[in-house]
């Protein structure tokens, strides 16, 4: 998962940053995490506690329950099962939050929640130490500052806008109050993480803070990590094309697994293996024991080399591609491919295609897309590949040759067919290749927004 801390000062716009970023992420939730403790400030004032000590705490911890609840995308804030959403923002609770927030078992209750919520979900957090203790590991850590009195006008203004009477005056006291005792209590004071970016909005609109943090994220995004997408499919589901398409759109390397499974069936051939031992396990393992399997990218394109021998050209012949599928069920030929797979994978972005690269080479990747289509239609495709390759086969017998393929994909005890739960499943059947493509492009844009005009 993808998590943004934000930090800051009172008045510097934290909340409405965290909402405005939310909004232009896409498939990002937002935590407002200062309402987690004003919910329980709510709670403490509702049971009339008087002043805080370690022993109303205490009560308040016994007889409190505080849950987080998404109506859409908007956070509600259950205490003891009453919605309090609409009571937290006064400044009599925000500042009993402030002060009960310092205390450790609160912040244990409430530390709990906000972790449970960043491992399940892309999200965007916001308070006064995410950076620091919620989220020491989040992607991106920004931290808020702006010039004092410019901050306490932002907040005058914003309680005149909710009908609250206070003076600029007051406003700066419990400002300079909140600050000192933010920044100086002695669990999870108020500072920016060693890895923080600082952002100084002093003379930014709120717009213009959201733009200035976004492409801060973007770029990132960018860096971050290696993005795993993977293609799994029936044989003839466009599998390959849409693959090497979409990494081509995306500026990913395509991997085709099938393409390393025919350039092994390729060098067996090659090599005078017999091919009615296809069978024989003793005998397949004595082939793999004399290969060494890599790829390389000339020009985008994939090369298969086996021994040194690069049998590219030779890998889309119906033979070929039937005894493939022979060799792939073999843990051995499979354990060779795993390791060049998994290997690639670790240090490039890529679009990996093949039959079960979603639910077992990869199952950590980032997008799982399953593409299935009519088995007539699929056979037609590949009846017109070979015609066109100037293979003569017959259409009845490539649809004979293709259900036993799916059967043995499926029912075999290596590496069978497997749709995860995770799958996106792509149905090609009516699609054309950019209308497949642009599928892809629209579910990735979902998490990465980067990617959305490729």
């Amino acid at each position: 998962m993808f998590n943004i801390a934000i930090d800051g000062y009172m008045g510097c716009g934290k909340t409405s940053l965290m909402l405005g970023l939310a909004k232009k992420l896409k498939d990002f939730k937002i935590l407002n995490t200062g309402a987690i403790f004003r919910g329980y400030a709510y709670a403490y004032d509702k049971l009339s506690l008087g002043e805080v000590s370690e022993d109303t705490i205490n009560t308040l911890l016994e007889k409190t329950d505080v849950e987080v609840k998404f109506v859409g995308d908007d956070q509600h804030v259950l205490v003891n099962g009453e919605d309090a959403t609409e009571f937290l923002r006064t400044e009599r609770i925000s500042q009993l939050a402030s002060i009960i927030s310092a205390y450790k078992d609160v912040r244990e209750r409430y530390l709990a929640i906000a972790k449970d919520f960043a491992k399940n979900n892309n999200c965007i957090m916001e308070g006064r130490d995410i950076g620091t203790g919620v989220l020491k590991n989040a992607d991106v850590k920004i931290f808020l500052t702006a010039d004092e009195k410019i901050r306490a006008e932002r907040r005058f203004k914003q309680l005149k806008e909710k009908g609250e009477k206070a003076s600029l005056k007051e406003v700066i006291k419990d400002m300079n109050e909140r600050d000192n005792r933010d920044r100086n209590r002695e669990i999870a004071p108020l500072k920016p993480a060693e890895d923080s970016i600082i952002v100084d909005n002093s003379d930014m609109n709120l717009d213009e803070t959201i733009d200035f943090c976004y492409e801060l994220i973007l770029k990132v995004m960018n860096k971050k990590k290696v993005i795993n997408i993977t293609i799994d499919g029936y044989v003839c589901s466009g599998k390959s094309t849409i693959a090497k398409s979409l990494a081509k759109r995306l500026g990913f390397k395509p991997f085709d697994t099938g393409a390393v499974y025919r350039g092994m069936a390729c060098a067996y051939v090659d090599m005078g293996c017999d091919e009615t031992k296809v069978k024989d396990e003793k005998y397949v393992k004595n082939y793999a024991d004399q290969i060494d399997v890599k790829i390389d990218f000339i020009d985008g394109l994939e090369h298969v080399y086996v021994n040194g021998i690069d049998y590219t050209s030779k890998l889309r012949t119906e033979h070929i591609s039937f005894l493939s599928s022979k060799l792939a069920p073999y843990p051995f030929i499979r354990e060779k491919v795993l390791k060049l797979q998994r290997g690639y994978a670790k240090e490039n972005n890529l679009v990996m295609e093949g039959r079960d690269i979603g639910s077992f080479v990869l199952p950590d990747a980032e997008f799982k897309f399953f593409c299935t289509a009519d088995d007539k239609v699929r056979a037609q495709r590949r009846y017109e590949q070979q015609k066109m390759m100037g293979n003569d086969v017959s259409y009845e017998e490539i649809l004979r040759e293709l259900k036993e393929r799916d059967y043995s994909d499926v029912h075999r005890d290596h590496g069978a067919i497997v749709v995860t739960p995770s799958s996106i499943i792509l149905d090609t059947t009516n699609q054309t290749l950019d209308k497949s493509v642009d599928f892809c492009i629209q579910e990735i844009s979902k998490k990465y927004p980067q990617f959305k005009n490729c």
